[in-house]
């Protein structure tokens, strides 16, 4: 390689002259009067005879013919000399290279631009062995007015040839894209933007319709789903090609809509399905405006596409559900209803409208009301009320007008459905006609009432005749006080049956209560109670108070109330599914005579606990006394309780 030193002509001196005698058409006389010809005042500025470039007049032809090129351009333009690089630049590029380029002539261009050092020594290099470079969208850290940023250039670099076969400079020419760059960027931001855009929006994709060529351009989320390769989808399918994934029964009116919108320049809009590349069937709905030319024809059309295939789904599930619920709600006999959070009704089936004979037109939130019997609209509103505002099951009978203008008791039921965090958002209810429930009820207690009265004449003429037998048999007196006491018994589990008892009807420590109260003798600490009280079931009430009798007149005779010290604890406890009857007593004076076994009354205690009830009975004998431990099954024992 050659040294522009060496590339000099040998032998010669222009120490002397001006630099612009030496440039091709710079000289003084040529100068023009707006000085399109004067040399820049700094490259005159510079001792170039000092610097590493040398004295302009040893400057071969060549190199000094670059110069004068570069001093006329108006466009960015610089020459550098040799393999430092040394900067001959003209204002045009001092100017665009900013604040480095105000003192870069002369000077070694890893010196002006030190942060791209590298990259002009390695371009230099390649220069000098002969090749031209072109770089596109260079960066390069400039500061202009004190400002530093990245900025953005097109460069090209050539190598300056002298005549004896040198690279003696790099001529580079520079055009900035700054703005260029910053377009783009702003550009795939904004596209980056748009398609999150289109994305939260359910929008899969763009198209474009060319009515001419009727071919169609599609992004490339969209020809993905399509299984169309990208460059195809950008360089446009023909209408036909695209719509063979159509869904067969929707391609006819798809393409129609696409006809009808090009003659009409209305705005298109089509809801359909596609099969995708991967067999799956999804909804779209496509919209699109036309594009109009100059002479008002429309040429194309634009729009987005947006997959509603979840919304689809979720649409035919709700109508699935709701056919569903109309089905149930019109099969079964009774009104079905339902109303909203608020209580207002919205929603009658069938037999409702046939029961009232309101037409389904005439129907209002508040119109059920107004058919309610007056004398209970004001126990159901406060009913109705309070479950709205508590959630409570809404559980009613009222009186309610039939379409005859006869009221008829309904039994009304609804409850409430909670949305995922425990809102009530709807209430569904039924309601069924109970009036010959109602009417049977009616007629069961007047039966009842009379059996009842019936039972009780009966229990008085049976103690009657104990009482005349006892008067012609004397002897027979222990035995008719027996049956006395138990035929008592029996007359008082059947009173407690009837509600008679004292407001304690179905109460197991209420039954236990009436039985013991005859032996109570007013002494503190006599006869103890300790009960975790239970609702006994109809049909086990008379059973337990024959066990609960039994064992009272076996402790009068026997045990702790024949005894004056005596004392008697009854515990009533449940324990899981069992019921336990606890029954202790303590006598006064040791060596009472023991109970006697294997009578009736044993006989009795046994079939009703382990046969009747399926429980279990242990009697235990002590020195002071007597244990019973009685367990029976609640499940057969006591009735459900009020809590579930």
């Amino acid at each position: 390689m050659v040294d522009p030193l060496a590339c000099a002509v040998r032998g010669k001196s222009y120490g002397a002259h001006m630099a612009e005698h030496l440039l091709p058409g710079f000289d003084t006389g040529n100068s023009s009067p707006d000085g399109a010809t004067i040399l820049p005042p700094a490259f005159l500025s510079v001792n170039w005879a000092a610097s590493p470039a040398g004295p302009v007049a040893d400057w071969p032809p060549e190199l000094r013919a670059a110069v004068a090129t570069v001093m006329r351009s108006a466009s960015p333009m610089a020459v550098l000399v040799g393999r430092e690089g040394i900067v001959v630049c003209n204002e045009a590029a001092r100017e665009m290279f900013g604040d480095a380029h105000a003192d870069a002539q002369g000077r070694p261009v890893a010196d002006v631009l030190p942060i791209a050092a590298a990259f002009y020594r390695d371009a230099i290099d390649a220069c000098r062995a002969g090749r031209s470079l072109r770089f596109r969208d260079e960066p390069i850290r400039l500061c202009r007015a004190g400002v530093c940023r990245i900025c953005w250039f097109n460069l090209s670099l050539i190598p300056v040839v002298s005549s004896q076969g040198g690279v003696c400079a790099v001529l580079l020419m520079a055009s900035e894209t700054t703005e260029h760059m910053r377009m783009r960027k702003a550009l795939a931001m904004s596209h980056q933007r748009i398609e999150m855009a289109l994305e939260a929006g359910g929008i899969v994709g763009t198209w474009d319709f060319d009515v001419d060529s009727r071919r169609i351009i599609i992004d490339g989320s969209l020809a993905q789903q399509y299984g169309v390769p990208e460059a195809e989808a950008r360089s446009g399918l023909s209408l036909e090609t695209l719509s063979a994934n159509l869904y067969a029964d929707d391609r006819a009116r798809v393409l129609s809509a696409v006809d009808e919108a090009v003659a009409t320049g209305i705005d298109y809009r089509s809801r359909f399905r596609t099969i995708t590349h991967d067999g799956a069937l999804r909804w779209y709905v496509a919209s699109g405006r036309p594009i109009r030319d100059e002479r008002q024809r429309v040429v194309q059309l634009a729009g987005i596409i947006l997959d509603v295939t979840a919304q689809a789904e979720t649409a035919a599930a709700l109508e699935q559900s709701n056919l569903r619920f109309d089905t149930l709600s019109e099969a079964i006999p009774q009104m079905v209803w339902s109303a909203d959070a608020a209580g207002a009704h919205d929603y009658f089936n069938r037999r409702w409208t046939e029961f009232t004979g309101v037409p389904h037109e005439d129907i209002t939130p508040g119109i059920w009301l107004e058919l309610v019997h007056p004398d209970d609209r004001e126990r159901v509103t406060a009913t109705w009320t309070a479950c709205l505002a508590t959630g409570e099951t809404y559980d009613i009978d009222y009186r309610f007008r039939r379409h005859d203008g006869v009221f008829r008791w309904l039994r009304v039921i609804a409850m409430p459905m909670r949305d995922a965090r425990g809102r009530i958002v709807r209430w569904y209810g039924t309601s069924t006609d109970i009036e010959d429930a109602k009417q049977l009820d009616a007629q069961k207690e007047l039966v009842t009432r009379e059996l009842d009265h019936r039972i009780k004449n009966l229990f008085a003429l049976v103690g009657g005749l104990v009482g005349l037998s006892v008067r012609e048999e004397p002897d027979l007196a222990p035995l008719a006080g027996r049956l006395r006491a138990r035929l008592e018994a029996l007359h008082r589990a059947h009173g407690l049956i009837r509600g008679s008892g004292g407001g304690k009807a179905g109460s197991l420590r209420g039954l236990l209560e009436q039985l013991l109260d005859p032996y109570r003798t007013g002494a503190a600490g006599h006869i103890v109670i300790e009960a975790e009280d239970a609702t006994l079931q109809a049909s086990a009430i008379t059973s337990v108070a024959l066990i609960l009798h039994e064992l009272a007149t076996n402790a009068a005779k026997y045990g702790a109330l024949a005894q004056a010290d005596g004392r008697l604890n009854v515990a009533l406890r449940r324990s899981g599914e069992w019921q336990t009857i606890g029954w202790t007593e303590r006598f006064a004076a040791p060596g009472t005579a023991a109970v006697p076994s294997g009578g009736f009354g044993s006989k009795l205690l046994e079939t009703i606990v382990e046969r009747q009830f399926r429980g279990r009975f242990v009697r235990t004998m002590e020195a002071q006394g007597l244990s019973v431990a009685i367990d029976l099954p609640s499940s057969i024992l006591l009735a459900p309780r009020e809590d579930g």
